[in-house]
This record gives C-alpha cells, structure tokens and sequence, in this order.
C-alpha cells in the first residue's frame, strides 16, 4: 500500500509541476506574441483560467496531505493531547464532509454539462473537461482528511 501512495505522489507532484510551467511558458510565450509582434491569442486567458483552476485544487490536495493548510490553532495548542487528537479527528472529519458535499454537487454540474455538450468560447473545449479537476480533486481531499483523521485516531488509541 505504501509503494502505491509513493508512486501516487510522484505522479501528484509531477502534474503539479508540469502543469505550473506550462501555465508559466504559455503566459510568456503570450506576453511575448503580445508585445513584440502586436498579436494575441484568443485562448490563452481560458487556458489560463481553467490550469489556475486544476492546480488550485491539485495544490491544495497536496496541502492537506501534507498539512500545509493556514489553521487557527490557539485551542488546540493549549489542549492536552488526547483532546488535541480529538479536536483534530473533529475537524478533519467536518473538512472530509464538506469536500465529499462540494465533490457531489460538481459532480452534477459536470455532468450536465456532459449532457448539454456545453463548450468554451475560444479554445471549443468541452466545458465538462474544465470542471471535471473540482469534483476529481474534490475527492482527493476527502480522502486526505480522512486519513489525517484515521491516523489521529490511531495515535489516540496508543
């Protein structure tokens, strides 16, 4: 199971990383046509949009695994720890719901926009696939508080 959560990983963050510099190269390469050769191309500002969107939630799944998140922990720095335990398995199971409800309802705004064969303006994308990393990544979250909250418990019983 570990041999596969590492190889998950790597993949994670190569996606992650390969999508930030194409993001980086596209917006240059843009700036650049902008510029020196007075020409604009049309998808780059909805390519744009719809990568900030995939490496949004794919940073931010990321972050969750490895606790990178902003938290307000005045309470639970001042609390024991099988309380601080606690209070941490509360929390992560309230975060694990909340992504696991915004997973559900993207998922049916993806899914009626499969149905309607909705498409971008500029590029002609079909719109499913720009919406489609909000419930994916949705999900990974879930499961990553999930995990935080069945580790804590673990380290409750010890």
């Amino acid at each position: 199971m570990a041999r596969i959560s590492r190889f998950f990983d790597h993949i994670e963050k190569q996606v992650l990383v390969w999508t930030i510099l194409a993001l980086a190269l596209i917006g240059f390469i843009q700036v650049v046509c902008r510029y020196l050769f007075n020409y604009s191309f049309t998808w780059y500002e909805e390519l744009g949009r719809y990568l900030g969107v995939f490496i949004a939630f794919l940073g931010a799944a990321t972050g969750v695994k490895y606790g990178m998140h902003f938290s307000m922990d005045a309470l639970s720095k001042n609390l024991k720890k099988p309380w601080k335990n606690i209070l941490s398995i509360f929390s992560n199971c309230t975060c694990a719901l909340f992504f696991a409800v915004v997973a559900y309802y993207s998922w049916k705004v993806v899914g009626k926009n499969y149905t309607y064969e909705t498409t971008s303006a500029a590029m002609n994308m079909p719109m499913y696939l720009a919406y489609l990393p909000i419930p994916v990544f949705s999900l990974v979250m879930t499961a990553r508080h999930l995990k935080v909250a069945t580790d804590d418990a673990r380290d409750l019983r010890k």
